[in-house]
């Protein structure tokens, strides 16, 4: 099972991280099965620890795929409610084992992604950095393309500036454009 990684898109400080593979339901009859692979933003790391902000991963993305054995007809109506509930909680304990406190999950909508709608949750939590916090958004986004995919990842939106220049708008886009860009790789 190969999971959907757009290289080209994740240039620029971009390091991969980890890859990741487990049993993410079994009963039933049915086992699900996640691979997934895991990409960190070293270079915003480097710059925050260097000005004397805390070492830590502040950025990352993700991308997953899903393997339902055996598949049952009509996994993808059936199975996407379940789907989605459990890659929300999954992705809420994710960003709670990464020391974002305070996670809450806003409501989910259906977004576009190459040729699937793909149901997009946004996330949010706070870091504490030193007795200073330091908010994060998250984004974590599923759909159905020969199998479920999912991609995701966090970033900071608000705090972060007292170390270094960023442009937490930008972090919105970059990590929009890579969830769009998976969708596109697994169409190849």
């Amino acid at each position: 099972m190969s999971v959907p990684v757009p290289e080209s898109a994740l240039d620029g400080g971009w390091t991969h991280a980890k890859n990741r593979s487990r049993t993410v339901f079994e009963g039933f009859g049915v086992s699900v099965r996640a691979e997934t692979v895991i990409y960190e933003d070293a270079d915003l790391r480097e710059r925050i620890a260097a000005a004397g902000g805390p070492d830590r991963v502040w950025r990352f993305f993700f991308s997953s795929r899903l393997a339902v054995s055996p598949s049952p007809p009509l996994l993808e109506t059936v199975g996407r409610p379940h789907a989605v509930r459990e890659s929300k909680q999954d992705f809420a304990a994710e960003l709670r084992a990464r020391g974002i406190e305070g996670v809450s999950a806003g409501d989910t909508r259906s977004v576009r992604v190459a040729d699937a709608e793909a149901a997009l949750t946004p996330f949010y939590g706070t870091v504490d950095a030193d007795g200073a916090t330091v908010d994060v958004v998250g984004a974590l986004a599923l759909w159905y393309e020969d199998g479920f995919l999912v991609a995701g990842g966090a970033y900071p939106s608000d705090g972060v500036e007292r170390w270094v220049d960023v442009a937490p708008d930008a972090f919105e886009t970059e990590l929009l454009s890579l969830i769009r860009a998976t969708a596109e790789t697994a169409q190849t």
